[in-house]
């Protein structure tokens, strides 16, 4: 559920201003040597990022400064075989989710720095904050000296979790959530049928999540859990049994499916399960938490609340996520019986 790769030809509308000031900057021949574009995941950096790096290679940008698609830089930019363009991220085949220092040494000793065909050299990291302390001291001289024409483009939903060091010497461009009206306008010309409301709710109002999570199949398989997840608070499912139906999904999507139900849980907790006014997360699923939410004891669903949410953040280390599964549907049976 992260920003879907549209190789757009131009921004959507909630990012035009963004991309003007882009573009002013590079009129003007003031664009920062390093940019750190920061902000939630499906509001775009990823695009925004992907069409800046194309149109700075293109060799015919239109007037807006949207890449022409048609000469060969913008050709081997869709090949994903452009020399100037470099992506650094997490080894694939690595253990970990890191950005080791192995992999900034090995960009800043070739010639990975050196522009090959045009005038600019565009180094994307992402995400930014994947990067260990070793392999962000190796950045910060490059960073501080950069080459001619040299780019960094750093992404980032946890600009915080970046060292100081870096930060400090980026530009930051915060991306924030649109428009709600924007951004259903937006949905309604990408995607055909389905809840677009529901759809950018679940997405906590980020459109790209919203395009991404319109997939029958996954909305399928979330009625599904969230069955199960009602089952097992009502006594009705054995939470091991429950933990092994669970094991098509990873912890990213479990882990935010099963916060936002609690968190929906303790909202209607807090208002009056009847409350219609109560903010959810998740509203097809108000009937069934309303009923949940009559019995909760609230003390224990916050604590349940923050087992989560600690698990969320250590989400990226590897784990066996059959006692994941089992550990957090023993913990909400146990929560659930507790009546308030």
């Amino acid at each position: 559920m992260t920003d879907p790769n549209t190789n757009l030809a131009a921004p959507p509308p909630w990012l035009a201003p963004q991309w003007a000031t882009l573009q002013r900057a590079r009129a003007a021949g003031r664009l920062p040597h390093a940019l750190l574009i920061a902000g939630p995941a499906g509001v775009g950096k990823r695009l925004l990022a992907d069409l800046l790096m194309r149109s700075l290679l293109c060799t015919a940008p239109g007037p807006g400064g949207q890449p022409c698609g048609q000469c060969a830089d913008c050709r081997l930019n869709q090949a994903g075989t452009h020399p100037d363009l470099v992506r650094l991220g997490p080894d694939p085949d690595g253990k970990s989710d890191e950005i080791k220092v192995a992999g900034v040494r090995e960009l800043i000793d070739s010639e990975g720095l050196t522009p090959t065909r045009g005038v600019h050299k565009l180094i994307l990291v992402d995400p930014a904050d994947r990067m260990n302390p070793s392999a962000a001291n190796a950045l910060l001289k490059t960073l501080e000296e950069p080459a001619s024409g040299t780019l960094f483009c750093l992404l980032s939903e946890r600009p915080h979790a970046l060292a100081a060091t870096v930060r400090s010497r980026c530009q930051r461009l915060v991306l924030g959530l649109p428009d709600e009206a924007l951004a259903m306008n937006w949905l309604a010309g990408q995607i055909r049928g389905g809840d677009l409301r529901l759809l950018l709710r679940l997405a906590h109002g980020a459109p790209l999540r919203a395009l991404g999570l319109a997939d029958p199949t996954l909305m399928a398989r979330r009625d599904t859990a969230f069955a199960g997840f009602v089952d097992v608070g009502q006594g009705r499912r054995d939470p091991v049994a429950e933990a092994q139906s669970w094991g098509d999904l990873g912890p990213r999507i479990s882990l935010e499916w099963l916060g936002g139900w609690v968190s929906d849980l303790l909202r209607l907790a807090a208002v009056g399960a009847a409350d219609g006014a109560a903010y959810l997360g998740n509203p097809d699923k108000r009937l069934p938490l309303s009923q949940l939410a009559a019995r909760l004891n609230p003390e224990e669903g916050h604590r349940f609340l923050q087992r989560i949410l600690r698990r969320r953040v250590s989400q990226d280390t590897p784990l066996n996520l059959q006692l994941l599964h089992e550990e957090l549907l023993i913990d909400w049976a146990h929560v659930a019986r507790k009546v308030s």
